[in-house]
């Protein structure tokens, strides 16, 4: 397919970005870290051991020279480089995820949660630190601890899409496909213009043509494990969202046959009107009411041909050609900041 970055390219924001450079006593190091970008990472050593000697108490240059050991597998020179700048001043979040991943590159998993955990007392909210925590615990095929530690990233740090790009491959992997979608969309929008992105975006398409099944005269839908406890009261039990969302897109596949992009988007704007009718008010879901914005804005539809289009691509290329004034005025609304997706604290959706 000839066509198949169009969307993902075309959403890329067009900006000069001026960076924020201090001041360092050896400027050589951008040359350096230029050098690393390119894989000169021999040459880039060179130059920053040289740059150590200027100024031995500035961090950046041994953090630069490990990251240069790291790209060359080098992994324990990249810690000895690490580990000797410890306590110098300066030294931010990705200090301390470096060396962790380089101690899980020598297969020391233990030390490598132990320094995450040692920079998440000093960062508290740095998402990253708990995204490697979550990929040691599924190196160790402890799924439960990898999701914890996942969301809790997403708690302290709503913005940061790593953690639900990881969320999104494990949910949709389990029963818990519900989540995986969820978590797969707020991805999507947070992290619109890379590899990951399409992969997600071929990922959820084909999760939704795999758990809603037309056979004969029958429609089977299988997202997520419906689970009530039944110990409380009665009268006031509330449902688990896997019902609601269940009911609601029972509602919305009538009268479907087959998933493609355009009955998906039929049916995605049916769950809309079904669930802001009424359940809304109790189930409260950041993503449903992004949703709910663009449907108001009448882009939902063209939003969903967006969002799916890695999973069904010469559909999507047929229907781009058929519909470039539609797109060209999606675009403009979603590259707008103030229309893009925001999670918080408060309105993060955990799965229940």
């Amino acid at each position: 397919m000839k066509n198949k970055l169009i969307l993902f390219t075309a959403l890329c924001f067009i900006v000069t970005i001026q960076a924020q450079k201090r001041e360092f006593k050896c400027q050589d190091i951008y040359k350096a870290a230029k050098l690393i970008d390119e894989g000169r990472y021999d040459e880039s050593i060179a130059i920053l051991k040289e740059c150590e000697k200027t100024d031995p108490t500035d961090y950046a240059y041994p953090y630069e020279m490990a990251l240069a050991y790291t790209h060359k597998e080098e992994y324990q020179k990249a810690i000895d480089q690490l580990e000797k700048i410890k306590n110098y001043a300066g030294i931010e979040a990705d200090f301390y995820q470096l060396l962790g991943n380089n101690y899980d590159y020598v297969k020391n998993p233990k030390k490598a949660i132990a320094t995450y955990e040692e920079g998440l007392v000093k960062f508290p909210n740095a998402g990253r630190l708990y995204l490697e925590k979550g990929v040691v615990y599924e190196s160790q095929d402890n799924y439960v601890e990898a999701i914890l530690s996942y969301q809790k990233g997403m708690e302290v740090d709503p913005m940061y899409p790593s953690n639900y790009y990881r969320a999104t491959l494990l949910y949709l992997n389990s029963r818990n496909k519900l989540a995986g979608l969820m978590y797969g969309e707020i991805f999507v929008n947070l992290e619109r213009t890379t590899k990951r992105t399409q992969k997600i975006s071929e990922l959820l398409y084909n999760t939704y043509k795999n758990s809603i099944q037309f056979k004969d005269n029958e429609i089977k839908i299988d997202l997520c494990d419906i689970l009530i406890d039944g110990s409380g009261d009665v009268k006031n039990l509330k449902l688990p969202f896997c019902a609601i969302y269940g009911k609601n897109l029972s509602l919305s596949v009538l009268g479907q046959k087959e998933i493609t992009l355009k009955s998906l988007s039929e049916i995605r704007t049916a769950f809309i009107k079904n669930y802001f009718k009424d359940d809304f008010k109790q189930y409260p879901n950041v993503v449903l009411e992004y949703q709910k914005t663009l449907f108001d804005a009448g882009l939902l539809d063209t939003y969903n041909e967006y969002l799916f289009q890695m999973g069904a691509q010469d559909e999507f290329s047929e229907w781009h050609t058929a519909n470039k004034d539609k797109m060209d005025q999606f675009v403009a609304w979603y590259t707008t900041p103030e229309n893009a997706l925001k999670i918080t604290k408060e309105n993060l959706y955990l799965p229940n």
